[in-house]
């Protein structure tokens, strides 16, 4: 028990009128957990809830739950259980399907009872395989590292206090304390790639050195540091702005930064604000130039560079709509409003317009013209140009029109004529 009290002390975790939430299958790992927990809190019955997900994968998972429920009764434990349907069992991708429904199953539960901390029962060999795993698959430190010991998950702190522990360690303390478990047989099979580097790697490995499981967990607290590095000097520049569904920035904002660095930045950015591991593999600069990986598309567009989730991009409305002032409406994918009002939102523009209650919004095509102070007309292309907005993002720029005259362009253009009648228009959006 010492390194398990231990984790508590060196991670400053408070104990003390703390709910704690025990994600538990039933395991050998989840169960010695368990116990570790009920002998470790001051007050288990109040402070610890078990939380069970029945996948519904197996013929015999209904062992598990009675397992958990006679050790929870045992114990005056809270024990909080939910089935998998068999309905909604994909045919494909059930791996993921059933990890989206577990996550979504313990955010629930933490929620409702005010947890403050959510634990696993992953261990040192989990490490292991995890680095493995990884590594043959992409070789990127963060995803090699991306079984943290102390994390983040919905509104609770997410905790691993075994993973200074070998499987072989957990399972005689789970003998020494005579507690009963239930094997998963699915685990013994060589079906899957973490299955057979945990039957045929990793024993051959621990061969080689008696440090493998501090070893992992040397690698794993370096690389969160150089992590943490990293993100504090990317946080030190200046980050773009969100435009619309996108990313913004200047790019002598980046100006400093090498190639590496520059392709390690973007790859921040993704990660940060859409929680995905995407690398470009090649970034230049220059004035106008377009990369393109998986569903991302970072942009480099005049003065400006985009970062785009082309995924998150709503088809075009191509049609004009009749809105009223003073009410929310939607338009490819956001919210806006239009009012006289100058303090209602967060403001994004301003024309001055004849008075009306009504305005016609839509989506400016291709081929349009604007008009200018002096009466003549130009290109809107010319305009978006001028403003740094690239051809993609163009149809995402709200437009305003009075009669068949476009009054406003998000971003780009507001009326040019002057009439001393004119009243002002404010156009605010809801993200």
């Amino acid at each position: 028990m010492t390194e398990f009290t231990n984790f508590f002390t060196k991670n400053n975790i408070e104990i003390k009128n703390k709910k704690f939430l025990l994600a538990a299958s039933g395991g050998p790992d989840s169960v010695a957990l368990f116990h570790m927990l009920v002998n470790f809190l001051p007050d288990p019955s109040e402070q610890l809830i078990v939380a069970h997900l029945d996948h519904c994968l197996r013929k015999d998972s209904y062992l598990e739950s009675e397992l958990l429920q006679r050790l929870t009764t045992a114990f005056k434990v809270k024990l909080i259980e939910k089935s998998w349907p068999l309905a909604l069992h994909p045919q494909t991708g059930i791996e993921a399907r059933a990890r989206e429904f577990r996550y979504a199953f313990l955010a629930n539960t933490g929620k409702k009872y005010q947890v403050d901390y959510l634990l696993t029962a992953h261990h040192g060999d989990d490490l292991i395989e995890n680095i493995l795993l990884k590594f043959i698959r992409s070789g990127d430190v963060a995803e090699m590292n991306s079984l943290q010991v102390v994390g983040n998950f919905n509104s609770m702190k997410l905790l691993r206090p075994l993973i200074k522990y070998s499987k072989d360690q957990l399972l005689e303390y789970d003998k020494q304390n005579d507690l009963d478990y239930i094997e998963d047989e699915t685990n013994f099979e060589d079906d899957t790639l973490r299955n057979r580097l945990r039957h045929h790697v990793v024993p051959l490995l621990k061969k080689e050195t008696n440090h493998l499981v501090e070893n992992a967990y040397r690698f794993s607290e370096s690389a969160a540091l150089l992590s943490d590095c990293q993100s504090s000097f990317f946080e030190s520049l200046i980050l773009p702005v969100s435009f619309g569904k996108a990313l913004q920035g200047r790019k002598s904002d980046l100006i400093d930064l090498n190639k590496n660095q520059l392709a390690a930045f973007f790859d921040y950015l993704i990660y940060k604000k859409w929680h995905q591991r995407v690398h470009f593999d090649e970034i230049r600069w220059s004035k106008n130039a377009t990369f393109n990986k998986e569903n991302f598309q970072l942009i480099f567009y005049q003065d400006y560079y985009y970062l785009i989730n082309r995924n998150q991009l709503t088809p075009i409305d191509v049609n004009k709509k009749k809105i009223k002032l003073d009410e929310k409406f939607s338009l490819n994918g956001k919210e806006y409003m239009i009012s006289n009002d100058k303090k209602l939102g967060n403001l994004v523009g301003y024309f001055y317009g004849a008075k009306s209650d009504f305005l016609e919004v839509g989506s400016l095509p291709q081929g349009s013209k604007l008009r200018l102070a002096d009466g003549r007309q130009t290109k809107a292309k010319k305009k978006f140009a001028e403003n740094g907005i690239p051809l993609i993002l163009r149809p995402y720029c709200l437009t305003i029109w009075q009669g068949k005259n476009p009054v406003y362009v998000e971003n780009v253009y507001q009326n040019q004529e002057y009439n001393p009648d004119f009243i002002r228009y404010n156009v605010y959006i809801y993200l």
